[in-house]
């Protein structure tokens, strides 16, 4: 049910009115960067997580889940002999 709108159903699928602010809460997305369909929990993501939008975005994110993922792949390439680290 939603709350900012009637909902309709149209042959026999429950739809938002034409212009209802909410809809988005209801679509399936693909992921800009990795293409896997997510469920968006904000109205304009364009990414299913945290660390496919700072890659596609281009920013440089110091927060503990993208240190923690830096971490990892450093490892994971000096595991494999392709580290060349600073």
């Amino acid at each position: 049910m939603c709350q900012s709108c009637e909902q309709l159903t149209i042959n026999g699928v429950v739809t938002h009115e034409l212009g209802c602010p909410d809809a988005w809460r209801d679509e399936t997305r693909t992921c800009k960067w990795c293409g896997q369909p997510f469920k968006p929990t904000e109205r304009h993501q364009v990414c299913c997580e945290h660390s496919c939008w700072v890659a596609y975005s281009g920013v440089d994110c110091d927060c503990e889940l993208c240190r923690a993922l830096e971490e990892s792949l450093n490892q994971a390439a000096e595991l494999s002999g392709e580290y060349h680290g600073e």
